[in-house]
């Protein structure tokens, strides 16, 4: 796939050479990958560029015989929309303005459906379904024609499935989870990608404003699964998880996002006389040092599970986690450095073993579509569109929620 950089570069030549069908050929080109174009074009903010190029793309889908030329289009419907800018009032399907337009008209076919956790329509303040996107000889493009062809669509089905879930857990506790909270986890985040972390946003389909929201779904999840989790916090639980709990655990850990490093440093720690630290500082790498047991969450699962299995100043391969929002890959390597004794008596660890218990109920899927699913039915959360019908199947099962229905409400 070319940069779109290029792309951008190689349209306007041939909107300016007037050479239509090289034009035509690159669009062609450009539509199987116009998702991710967008994403890029965020990053190099060329956002209007692209916009005006989804623009043709447009044209060209609906009428591949308009004897108009695409470039040509393209400037009558910016000169239509400045003279509508000087007009207090707008007619119905007049944009405001030209870049106000094609901005709008990428929002509409890109971002507001591909966005996680969003899903909206806007192109102004009185939008609706008949609002005129595109206007041509004889027909129109509307919002509802656009929304219609996307909605088929595995992103905008999983944008849908999450506005849903967001805005039910928001009335049942949303005065439960912070701003301060969500500001924390994401400030985490970025400072792990550091200058790099937009571009990864961007390439996994995220804007700040989509993972802020993220976040707050995830907590707002976590909340009530906590809450659920409470009734299974019996005697014969606390045993269980005693069985398989690691008691303090001291640790020393250094982590990248770049994998060549990763295997570099790991080699060199498990080197025979190598000092990790050492090691990780030469390949300016920072290391943490903690005390860990079953319980802790100051590192992903698997990195703890690898300090577990293996003996005190044993070097662990390279662990690779991907992150849940955002699908990138942070690299790991953890360091055992000294391992306790566990105590016969499981009340010993009882504050421990809560959290083991309800962060087990926190990753079992089933238990948590089963609390969900109760939120969903509290709401009478009913699917209308049947485009949209199987969004709630996995939470249906005994819950009252409703996968299809000729009427929603939230009471």
């Amino acid at each position: 796939m070319n940069k779109l950089e290029n792309v951008l570069d190689e349209s306007l030549l041939h909107t300016a050479s007037g050479d239509r069908k090289a034009l035509r050929l690159l669009l062609k080109k450009v539509i199987p990958d116009r998702f991710h174009y967008y994403h890029e074009s965020r990053a190099i903010t060329r956002q209007e560029q692209y916009a005006d190029l989804l623009y043709k793309i447009l044209l060209l889908e609906l009428d591949e015989e308009e004897e108009e030329s695409i470039a040509l289009a393209s400037e009558k419907a910016k000169e239509k929309a400045k003279r509508a800018k000087t007009k207090k009032t707008r007619d119905a399907g007049k944009p405001s303005s030209g870049g106000r337009f094609l901005g709008g008209l990428a929002l509409v076919a890109v971002s507001a459906l591909v966005g996680a956790g969003a899903m909206y329509v806007s192109l102004g303040n009185k939008t609706t379904e008949e609002t005129t996107l595109v206007s041509m000889k004889g027909d129109t493009v509307t919002v509802g024609d656009v929304f219609d062809s996307l909605k088929g669509s595995s992103q905008t089905q999983q944008s849908v499935l999450s506005a849903t879930l967001q805005k039910a857990l928001e009335k049942e506790y949303g005065s439960k989870v912070s701003k301060e909270d969500v500001d924390k986890a994401y400030k985490q985040a970025s400072e792990q990608y550091g200058d790099q972390f937009s571009q990864v946003l961007a390439a996994y389909g995220q804007t700040e404003e989509s993972y802020r929201t993220q976040i707050r779904t995830q907590k707002l999840v976590a909340y009530d699964v906590t809450q659920a989790a409470q009734k299974d916090l019996t005697e014969a639980n606390y045993k269980a998880a005693y069985d398989n709990y690691t008691p303090n655990t001291e640790v020393q850990v250094v982590s990248t996002t770049d994998k060549a490093v990763a295997d570099k440093v790991d080699s060199e720690a498990k080197a025979e006389g190598a000092d990790f630290s050492q090691v990780a500082k030469d390949n300016s790498l920072e290391v943490t040092s903690k005390t860990v047991n079953s319980a802790s969450q100051d590192f992903p699962a698997d990195v703890l599970t690898a300090a577990f299995k293996q003996d005190a100043n044993a070097v662990s391969d390279v662990v690779t986690v991907s992150n849940s929002s955002t699908g990138a890959a942070t690299y790991y390597i953890v360091k055992t450095v000294s391992k306790s004794e566990k105590n016969a008596d499981w009340k010993n660890y009882k504050e421990d073993l809560t959290k083991v218990i309800i962060n087990g109920k926190k990753s079992d899927t089933n238990f948590t579509n089963s609390v969900i699913a109760k939120v969903l039915k509290k709401y009478n959360v009913k699917v209308v569109d049947k485009a949209f019908s199987a969004i709630l199947d996995q939470y249906v099962t005994g819950s009252g929620a409703s996968s299809s229905s000729s009427s929603s409400s939230s009471k």
